[in-house]
């Protein structure tokens, strides 16, 4: 990369850190994870080791296999003295059962539901979810991305685990992670936080990876995670390479790839075929056509279920978080977004990149032929609906 790109780079994740949506932090160390159970089992070592505080937010704390260790394990922290916060959301954890919340709550965990779906409740509503999966030890370490706690991305319960991407954070990323957490505890009504961070964020750490963390938080910062991607976009040079579950961005998103595309930015995007949530997938079709004579690639990834969000720009900066490539993540949602500067987590991700890819075919011409007429309509009426968003 030459100076022009590096200091480009620079500029863009600076400029995301300068309106309190996003915090610069740097030398932090960053692994990252593919497959659940190694990201439960490091939570599971790092909750046992936490001296100071442990604190959660998850959209999908569920009570089966896997959310009943981690909820065992946050309660036997806090029944040692040690602080823990809990913060799930009403409609992401829908299926769990009331009961293991109680239990750790008898343990002395903190818990707290976000916005209940009763309106006869305080802080309840439906719209603006607690999208993000950010779990904090002593502001030392933090794990984020795509993971929630349920036994689908386990492979010692599902036959087939879901494909997803997690990282860990280790320096003054980890203490960005607890501010954004600070936001949601103040959200649902829970005493400000007092424990001290391990790490500062004004003084670097040790690590090799420079980090920006981007926290969105519903309406009131709604603009930070599409001004994340759209800074991205614009600032890219040579490539973008995105692996998302959902492709159905805004329109001010959508025109922003378009126009880069067609200035010879080379764009190359991984979707399921098939993701858990067919709509997604029937509106995400609607979009082929235009955008790939705008000279934008699609491969459909035919393995297991695709989850993952991560993106790469010009081989140099790496993304990885909870917000899904999509309306309702992009300008409302609760979510959390890292960008790495570090080519070793870059390289990592695109190794990973190109393992999907044999897994995935290249979306064609003639891609309509294999898909039934009612999912090519709803495909056209989805498609018209999202170039008014």
């Amino acid at each position: 990369m030459n100076k022009y790109e590096k200091t480009k780079n620079q500029s863009w994740t600076e400029d995301l850190a300068r309106d309190g949506s996003a915090l610069l932090t740097k030398g932090n160390s960053v692994t990252l994870y593919f497959e659940g159970d190694e990201v439960f089992a490091a939570m599971c070592h790092e909750i046992a080791a936490a001296k100071v505080f442990v604190n959660l937010e998850m959209y999908m704390f569920l009570s089966d296999g896997v959310g009943r260790m981690i909820a065992d394990a946050l309660s036997v922290k806090s029944g040692r003295g040690v602080p823990v916060r809990v913060v799930y959301d009403a409609i992401g954890s829908a299926e769990a059962d009331e009961g293991m919340f109680e239990e750790m709550t008898k343990a002395g965990v903190q818990v707290e539901i976000f916005w209940p779906v009763a309106p006869w409740r305080k802080r309840s509503g439906i719209l603006g979810r607690n999208h993000r999966k950010n779990l904090i030890i002593d502001g030392r370490v933090a794990f984020t991305g795509g993971m929630n706690l349920g036994e689908v991305w386990s492979g010692k319960y599902a036959e087939k685990s879901w494909r997803d991407t997690h990282v860990k954070l280790e320096g003054p990323a980890a203490a960005a992670c607890q501010h954004f957490f600070k936001e949601a505890w103040k959200k649902v009504g829970g005493d400000a936080p007092e424990e001290e961070c391990f790490y500062r964020l004004d003084r670097p750490g040790e690590g090799e990876s420079d980090c920006v963390v981007v926290g969105g938080s519903g309406f009131s910062k709604r603009k930070a995670i599409r001004r994340l991607y759209s800074k991205g976009f614009t600032a890219a040079t040579r490539k973008v390479v995105m692996t998302v579950p959902y492709f159905v961005p805004p329109k001010r998103v959508l025109d922003i790839m378009r126009r880069r595309s067609l200035e010879g930015l080379e764009m190359q995007v991984l979707v399921p075929q098939n993701s858990d949530v067919a709509l997604a997938d029937w509106l995400r079709e609607g979009l082929y056509s235009s955008l790939m004579d705008d000279g934008i690639k699609f491969y459909e990834y035919r393995g297991r279920v695709l989850h993952a969000k991560s993106m790469i720009f010009d081989d140099r900066l790496a993304v990885v978080g909870s917000a899904n490539f999509d309306y309702l993540s992009i300008s409302m949602n609760w979510e959390l977004g890292i960008v790495v500067d570090d080519p070793a987590i870059v390289r990592q991700l695109m190794d990973q990149f190109k393992r999907d890819l044999e897994c995935s075919e290249a979306v064609d011409w003639d891609w309509a032929e294999s898909r039934p007429w009612w999912r090519r309509a709803f495909a056209w009426i989805g498609a018209a609906m999202i170039r008014k968003l």
